[in-house]
């Protein structure tokens, strides 16, 4: 996989991360407004309370906090979005839009927030890895995404967790050519109480 494909992911995962953490930002409300309602918009966006489905969702995984967005605020990060590649502004209608990046971009964080709000199925997931040296980066790419969807650390390359994996994940880990250095394991049966304290005493 290509190496811009690569820092796509790492931004994609860290902003995601932030999201989940620290609750909306500009950024944020941005392309989640533009994810959701698919339409473009002016400078309006500024002066309102966006309070949008896909946000109120949000509140169950992260903090959500009501906000109004400055406009000196929404312009310095229409600017940082549009460097990104994830928003562009149609010259003639004057509005701003989702690019192809940005689509792929938002459908992430909704794939992500899905798996995270779903009940527990009762099932406990295993994930171990074996990732030559050559492919580093992608090893730390696995590490920040299983993070993300909670999963602790028994070991170093030994991560645990109940979130069920998104067959996204299945999906970006082989295009990463990773397929053949990881194992994942689901559990139906196991000592509840030892897995519950690994589960709390292990830090992610």
């Amino acid at each position: 996989m290509a190496q811009s494909q690569y820092i796509f992911q790492r931004k994609r995962t860290s902003f995601t991360k932030r999201l989940f953490t620290k609750g909306l930002t500009a950024a944020s409300i941005i392309l989640l407004y533009l994810g959701e309602t698919g339409e473009g918009f002016l400078e309006e966006l500024s002066s309102c309370y966006p309070q949008f489905d896909s946000m109120k969702r949000l509140a169950r995984v992260g903090p959500y906090r009501k906000q109004r967005l400055k406009k000196k605020t929404f312009q310095d990060n229409t600017y940082r979005l549009k460097k990104l590649g994830l928003i562009a502004k149609d010259p003639q209608k004057k509005v701003y839009y989702l690019t192809d990046e940005g689509k792929k971009f938002t459908a992430y964080i909704e794939d992500r927030y899905g798996v995270l709000s779903r009940k527990w199925d009762g099932k406990v997931r295993v994930v171990i890895f074996d990732i030559p040296e050559k492919k580093r980066q992608w090893r730390e790419w696995l590490r920040s995404e299983l993070l993300l969807l909670q999963y602790k650390i028994l070991q170093k390359s030994v991560y645990i967790g109940k979130t069920p994996l998104p067959k996204s994940f299945y999906q970006e880990v082989i295009g990463a050519g990773l397929g053949k250095y990881v194992f994942i394991f689901t559990m139906s049966e196991f000592d509840r109480k030892q897995i519950e304290k690994a589960l709390e005493n292990k830090k992610g």
